[in-house]
C-alpha cells in the first residue's frame, strides 16, 4: 500500500489551528515538524503539519475539502494567506517504520495514557487508564490541546453511570475515555462517513463495542434521547450551530463540555451559551485554546 503525505507549511503561531483542521477532516495521522526536527528547510518561524492518507481514502476529495476549509478559515480571519500545501507519495516500505517510530505512549491527564496499538505498554499504577488507538487512521491521539482539555474535563466531571453523547467523535477517543470512566452508555455521532469505520476500529481495540454506539449524522440531529453529559470538541463555527440543540438533548441537571474554542472566538461562544440559557461553571485553557463546562442557567 502506498501513502500520500499532505503537508501544510504555516506560520508557527498557527500550528494549533492547522492541526485542528486535520483533526476536523479526520486525516490519516499528523506529524509536526520545524527547522530543528525533521525539516531543516523550514524557516525559524514556520512549522510543517503533515497528514498521511492511505489508498482506500478518496485523496482528491480530501484535498478539495482541505482547500475549501482553508479558504473559509482565511476568509474568517483564522488563517493567514501565507500557507503552502505540498503532497508527496510514499511507498509502504519507506513509511511503516518511520510512522510507528514517531508515536509513543502519551500521558494526557492525571490517570490517562494513550498508547499506539502496536506498543507493548502496561499501566504504571493501578489507577492509570489506557486507551489504545491506531493513529495511522485518524487524528486525535491526545496530543492536541483541545483533545487534552476535553479528556481532562471528562476526568474531572464523570462520576460513573451517566449517559454520554460525544458529538463529532472523530477518532472516538472521548467516547472511549467516557466509557472507561464508567459511563453507562455512550452515543457517538460523526458527520463524515469516511471517519466511521476508523472510529469503530478504535472502539473495538478497547473492547468497548457493546458500550459505545456510533451513529452517522450531523451534530445531535440523529439522537432522539437525552444525556446526562454532552461533550463536543470542534471549532466554534461548528459549536455555534450545536448550542441551540443542547437543551432538547440534555437532562435538566445535565452538563455540557465544549472545547476547540480559540481565544479570539471565546467571547462569541460565551454569548451564544448565555443566549440559550446556559452558564459556564468551569473553564480550562491550554495555549490559546479553551474548554468550557456549562449547565442550564438557574
Amino acid at each position: 500500500m502506498n501513502w500520500l503525505e499532505i503537508k501544510i507549511i504555516a506560520p508557527a503561531e498557527q500550528l494549533e489551528i492547522v492541526a485542528n483542521l486535520f483533526e476536523e477532516l479526520n486525516a490519516g495521522g499528523v506529524q509536526i515538524s520545524d527547522n530543528t526536527t525533521l525539516d531543516a528547510d523550514l524557516a525559524a518561524n514556520q512549522v510543517g503539519v503533515s497528514a498521511y492518507l492511505t489508498t482506500d481514502v478518496d485523496q482528491a476529495r480530501f484535498i478539495e475539502q482541505l482547500k475549501k476549509r482553508i479558504t473559509q478559515l482565511q476568509h474568517d480571519g483564522w488563517l493567514t494567506t501565507d500557507l503552502a500545501i505540498l503532497t508527496n507519495k510514499i511507498a509502504e516500505s519507506d513509511f511503516t517504520t518511520s510512522w510507528q517510530d514517531y508515536y509513543e505512549p502519551v500521558r494526557v491527564t492525571r490517570y490517562l495514557t494513550i498508547v499506539p496499538q502496536w506498543q507493548d505498554y502496561q499501566p504504571q499504577s493501578p489507577l492509570e487508564q489506557i486507551i489504545r488507538l491506531n493513529p495511522g487512521k485518524s487524528f486525535g491521539t491526545g496530543m492536541h490541546p483541545t483533545t487534552r482539555l476535553a479528556l481532562s474535563c471528562l476526568e474531572l466531571t464523570l462520576q460513573g453511570g451517566e449517559t454520554v453523547f460525544d458529538v463529532g467523535t472523530g477518532s472516538a477517543v472521548l467516547s472511549i475515555m467516557a466509557a472507561k470512566l464508567g459511563a453507562k452508555k455512550v452515543i457517538a455521532t460523526e458527520f463524515d462517513p469516511v471517519a466511521i469505520p476508523f472510529a469503530q476500529e478504535n472502539i473495538e481495540l478497547n473492547d468497548l463495542a457493546t458500550r459505545i454506539e456510533l451513529i452517522q449524522g450531523s451534530l445531535l440531529e440523529p439522537v432522539t434521547s437525552q444525556a446526562d453529559l454532552i461533550v463536543a470538541n470542534m471549532l466554534p463555527e461548528t459549536l455555534l450551530p450545536l448550542i441551540p440543540q443542547l437543551s432538547a438533548h440534555l437532562q435538566h441537571e445535565g452538563t455540557v463540555i465544549l472545547t476547540g474554542i480559540i481565544d479570539s472566538q471565546l467571547a462569541k461562544v460565551k454569548a451564544a451559551i448565555s443566549e440559550h440559557h446556559f452558564t459556564v461553571d468551569f473553564q480550562m485553557s491550554m495555549a490559546d485554546w479553551y474548554c468550557l463546562r456549562i449547565k442550564r442557567s438557574e
